[in-house]
């Protein structure tokens, strides 16, 4: 079932104002000198998105993209506006990462926003309209760098969980290297890898709107976006760092694996050595031959035990002075 909610926000330096709207007839296009922001939250509602495309003048790749989930981010120039793409991260309640998409398009001075969560990603910024910030006495460039800027935040918290997520492996890869250790390193490098390759996308997006030169988006604002380029660089080490100690954790865990065998291998070494000399006086006295003198000895059964026990006792201490066990 497409659940839709659609908010409507202006504002000018001196004022602000947020609608919950349920139709496009109830946006008010003709208030002139304030900032316009339509915040969409969608379940891929085609026939809504196809409205406000229709409405706004969007392009058909444009809607088709907004409409498409998992597609990478990106950023596209247009005659009259500039579309971007961005992805969010969060835990699910199996604590496994699932992804959603931002479609933000910027006009000079509108920010139309369509989301495939129904999180409230965006609250942090509805409250620094609310209180005034510097935010009001600016364009809709400076609405859009807020909004990257929140998505590209939200990634910290996320890198700050898998980071401990990896301390618990390197505390327990040494005491207990089982199977599912093993598949948890592995899950945690998928995930990792996920996380770089998109941000690895939001990077070349970011730089692009930080480095050129594009009519909806003034010097000041590109310096703002330069300090989202460097926080995405910041995650994207983060990552690289995080993978690099998962390779060695994976290393640490095989090698614990391989010193566990070890020991097996030689708890039954010991065992075997203790043993061959055994079978050998059992498998001597066990041959079906006529004439054994201790056969006739009424203390050769007896006497069998004691060297037994002997034997056994000689190579425990020889093997303890070795530090063999």
């Amino acid at each position: 079932m497409n659940t839709s909610k659609l908010s409507f926000i202006h504002y000018n330096e001196d004022t602000m104002e947020r609608v919950d709207v349920s139709h496009l007839d109830e946006l008010n296009r003709t208030i002139d000198h304030e900032v316009k922001w339509l915040e969409v939250h969608t379940s891929q509602d085609e026939h809504l998105i196809k409205e406000i495309g229709s409405t706004f003048h969007l392009h058909p790749l444009v809607i088709e993209d907004i409409l498409t989930d998992d597609h990478l981010p990106k950023l596209e120039e247009y005659d009259t506006y500039l579309f971007l793409i961005l992805k969010g991260m969060t835990w699910s309640d199996s604590q496994t990462l699932e992804s959603y998409s931002f479609s933000l398009v910027l006009f000079n001075d509108w920010v139309l926003s369509f989301q495939s969560t129904q999180l409230s990603v965006f609250e942090t910024v509805v409250t620094k309209l609310q209180d005034g910030t510097r935010m009001r006495k600016n364009q809709a460039d400076d609405l859009l760098y807020a909004l990257t800027d929140t998505i590209v935040d939200g990634y910290f918290p996320l890198i700050e969980k898998l980071g401990e997520k990896i301390d618990e492996l390197e505390d327990t890869v040494l005491v207990d290297p089982s199977k599912e250790l093993l598949q948890a390193i592995h899950n945690i490098k998928k995930e990792l890898i996920y996380v770089r390759k998109t941000l690895w996308s939001m990077r070349n997006a970011i730089n692009n709107l930080s480095k050129n030169d594009y009519e909806w988006i003034d010097e000041k604002t590109r310096y703002y976006f330069r300090d989202v380029y460097d926080d995405i660089i910041q995650l994207i080490d983060l990552t690289e760092t995080y993978r690099e100690i998962c390779s060695g954790i994976l290393d640490t865990y095989l090698s614990s694996v391989g010193n566990k065998t070890n020991e097996i291998m030689k708890i039954l070494t010991v065992y075997s050595a203790i043993f061959i000399p055994l079978t050998f006086l059992a498998g001597v006295y066990g041959m079906n031959f006529d004439y054994f003198p201790e056969l006739d000895w009424p203390y050769g059964y007896l006497a069998f035990w004691l060297l037994s026990i002997l034997i056994t006792g000689l190579m425990l201490l020889l093997f303890k002075k070795k530090k063999w066990f």
